[in-house]
């Protein structure tokens, strides 16, 4: 599982020392809590491996003590998902040579277990058999321009359809014609694969991390010990890049399964409403009570019970913690990174 990434877009619920996934934006439980508790259903615990960002050590810890036995890597510096990826597969091929993985960042909604559990599976069976990456592809439910795009060929025997093309998020007329079609789906960032499989495929496809990496990860595939300053001088020479590009947009060696699953990636404010209960015409989580006069189609969050009031408003993002409010129309919600930015301008980092 992957951990890292600032979630800028949630400001200011989420911040760097605590991102995105250790936040209940949807019900009590954090997104990171929800994943983990959606992969114990696949496999057990000890089985589980963490990857994230040395700065966000202490929330991860805290939420691992309800996970025993689940492992934790700690990045010395964010290096982007291609290093982290090759860096987990290294570890688990050290254990067990023939081992399928499956990669997952910790920050999805999906509220479908056994559905999940059930398409992960099938997954596993392929790529278990096969030296290819099996990617995750969810059925589109709208023209969305926030997800890249998998091209897809008719399924095979085995459920797993060949990928024709990756195609980077799209404009809203491109992305309209992709669902009328109905051969795409959206990347959700979800792959299976054999661990061998993944090192092989980054060997051979993405120098930027092979090139600082490469010998030290051969050492830990064999189960030899790698000096921890050596490791984390060689890991911020990477050059960061992800996985995505370094490796899949590079390989012939890769196909997709259709999630048989709901999912979300919950990137902003304006996503979240859609999984938050609807009150008044509102989506709302947290405010006790919402005052609502002529008001509606509006997302509120707050990490309190103080009273939220709205009058006269369409279309707004209100979102307040202890030491921060955030006004925001809904069709901007892409833009609130550049409030972080402005604030990193200001050297405000005590609310960064």
């Amino acid at each position: 599982m992957l951990a890292g990434g600032a979630g800028t877009r949630f400001w200011p619920a989420s911040r760097r020392a605590h991102p995105k996934p250790f936040v209940p934006l949807v019900g009590k439980r954090t997104l990171f809590d929800a994943t983990l508790r959606r992969l114990r259903a696949l496999t057990r615990a000890d089985r589980i491996l963490v990857i994230a960002a040395d700065a966000q050590k202490k929330p991860i810890r805290a939420e691992l003590k309800r996970s025993k036995g689940t492992q934790l890597l700690l990045e010395p510096e964010g290096r982007n998902t291609a290093a982290a990826i090759a860096w987990g597969a290294a570890v688990v091929a050290s254990k067990t040579s023939d081992a399928v993985i499956a990669v997952f960042p910790a920050d999805h909604h999906i509220p479908d277990t056994k559905a999940f559990v059930s398409t992960l599976r099938n997954a596993a069976k392929v790529a278990a058999r096969h030296d290819e990456i099996i990617l995750v592809g969810v059925e589109p439910s709208m023209p969305s321009t926030a997800y890249g795009y998998l091209q897809i060929s008719d399924e095979s025997k085995d459920g797993i359809c060949d990928l024709l093309q990756f195609i980077e998020k799209p404009d809203i007329r491109r992305a309209q014609e992709f669902l009328a079609v109905g051969k795409f789906l959206w990347n959700a960032g979800m792959l299976v694969a054999r661990a061998e499989v993944i090192l092989d495929q980054v060997a051979e496809h993405c120098p930027e991390v092979w090139k600082a990496l490469g010998p030290k990860l051969e050492l830990i595939r064999q189960g030899r010990r790698v000096p921890r300053d050596g490791w984390n001088r060689a890991y911020r020479r990477v050059q960061p890049i992800s996985f995505d590009y370094g490796v899949l947009e590079r390989t012939k060696q890769v196909r997709a399964i259709r999630a048989g699953f709901a999912w979300s990636d919950l990137g902003s404010w304006d996503s979240l409403g859609e999984h938050l209960p609807e009150k008044d015409g509102n989506r709302v989580s947290g405010a006790k009570p919402l005052i609502s006069i002529d008001a509606k189609n509006n997302v509120v969050w707050s990490s309190s019970e103080k009273a939220v009031a709205l009058v006269g408003v369409e279309g707004i993002v209100v979102a307040e913690t202890e030491d921060a409010i955030l006004v925001c129309d809904l069709n901007r919600a892409q833009d609130i990174r550049l409030v972080v930015e402005e604030l990193e301008r200001r050297r405000r980092r005590d609310l960064t």
